[in-house]
């Protein structure tokens, strides 16, 4: 299984529903907060939270709709 990172704020309103979808999945997830690690948000270029980037592949999906519809399939 990818590995994923999921990009959120503290302010977030729409993150903790994708974060709670992303528990109850059995993958390995590393929560990562845009505003404290802004360098790594710029390199995988994060324009919104939430969003999950697939490691692996490159694969990004932002948004609260695409991050949950993309848990969805794993």
């Amino acid at each position: 299984m990818s590995k994923l990172y999921m990009f959120s704020t503290s302010h977030c309103t729409k993150c903790p529903e994708v974060k709670e979808a992303l528990s109850k999945k059995e993958v390995e997830v590393e929560y990562i907060d845009a505003e404290e690690t802004p360098e790594l948000a710029m390199r995988y270029l994060v324009m919104s939270v939430p969003t999950i980037v697939n490691i692996d592949n490159a694969d990004k999906y932002w948004g609260q709709e695409q991050c949950l519809a993309f848990v969805n399939t794993l």
